[in-house]
């Protein structure tokens, strides 16, 4: 159980670190410089020195005020992809003491890893709470995570054990959720690009309609009736489609008889369709980077995302035999 206890703190330190390291190191300092938790280890004096302290407040304090600022929340994220994570690999190797050089750098190796997780988990979180128009959400997310991370800090310590536990139910979720924030982030940096470069280039959104790549050009064309012409199509993204992954990047097709969706699953394609007899209602709703489209049938309601400046483009109806755009 002792080795336990010592994974828990050396875990749960490392791995809150990457979320905020500068409340991290303050709370441990005052915890030690004040005797708060008893058997913490010896290492941890040099934590405990006011200048240590009075510097990892200050910064922490910098920090909180950027963190709830959009933008520049991001901006702090990005300067400490390398430092929070090597300031948890640091807090985790002084805490295994006198050891043998293959275990300080197994040691050294695990913190940096966990903080890694951590921190990429923060800061591609942050990403999608500020592709919210209101601020509210995104000063509560940070307010949430000063309060974790402070309370984690000195539970860890307090109680080593249940931090190793409750670390691992955390990097569990991180490994569970890792794919779902993954996609998120791919379609928020594809439809600010795609912003970029139709504000520099005025016939980028032209060029996206009416193209699909090759391999799911070939694919399409086994698919589709040998009548069907393509008269509108571009690149979509999943928000409410039966049985297809949330924010799975796809491209949406529309002919003279059909609206199909066609993506990628485990590097195999899949398609889902709608014929435009059944289709009963299209309607977009505009955002920041993407428009949300709605897409309503007798029986099935479909959600899609949509690059803003090319959801202008879709046609007006689509009924049968209507194609007007």
């Amino acid at each position: 159980m002792e080795l336990i206890a010592q994974l828990g703190s050396i875990l749960g330190l490392s791995f809150i670190s990457g979320i905020n390291l500068y409340a991290t190191v303050a709370v441990v300092g005052i915890c030690t410089r004040f005797d708060l938790i008893h058997g913490l280890p010896p290492e941890f004096q040099v934590l405990s020195n006011e200048a240590v302290i009075f510097v990892a407040l200050l910064l922490y304090f910098v920090e909180f005020f950027m963190d709830k600022i959009q933008g520049l929340d991001t901006l702090w994220d990005s300067l400490h992809t390398i430092i929070r994570p090597l300031g948890g690999a640091f807090i985790a190797l002084m805490q295994v003491g006198e050891a043998s050089l293959a275990v300080e750098v197994i040691v050294f190796m695990l913190g940096a890893s966990l903080a890694s997780a951590a921190h990429i988990t923060k800061a591609g979180t942050r990403l999608v709470v500020n592709a919210s128009p209101e601020p509210v959400s995104n000063i509560l997310v940070s307010l949430g995570e000063d309060i974790g991370v402070i309370g984690f800090s000195f539970l860890t310590m307090a109680y080593p054990k249940l931090s190793f536990f409750l670390t691992l139910i955390f990097l569990g979720f991180i490994l569970f959720f890792m794919p779902l924030l993954f996609r998120t982030l791919r379609m928020l940096f594809g439809s600010l690009f795609f912003r970029i470069r139709s504000f520099f280039l005025r016939d980028v959104k032209k060029s996206s309609l009416l193209s699909l790549p090759y391999s799911f050009d070939t694919f399409f064309d086994e698919k589709k009736e040998k009548d069907e012409e393509i008269i509108w199509s571009a690149r979509a993204f999943s928000v409410r489609i039966p049985s297809v992954r949330r924010f799975t990047r796809m491209y949406m097709v529309i002919t003279s008889k059909t609206l199909y969706c066609i993506y990628r699953h485990w590097f195999r394609f899949k398609i889902r369709q709608l014929a435009r007899s059944d289709i009963r209602q299209l309607k977009c709703y505009p955002g920041r980077l993407l428009a949300k489209c709605l897409i309503k049938t007798s029986g099935e309601i479909w959600l899609v995302q949509l690059y803003q400046p090319l959801s202008k483009t879709l046609p007006d109806n689509l009924e049968m035999g209507n194609e007007t755009g």
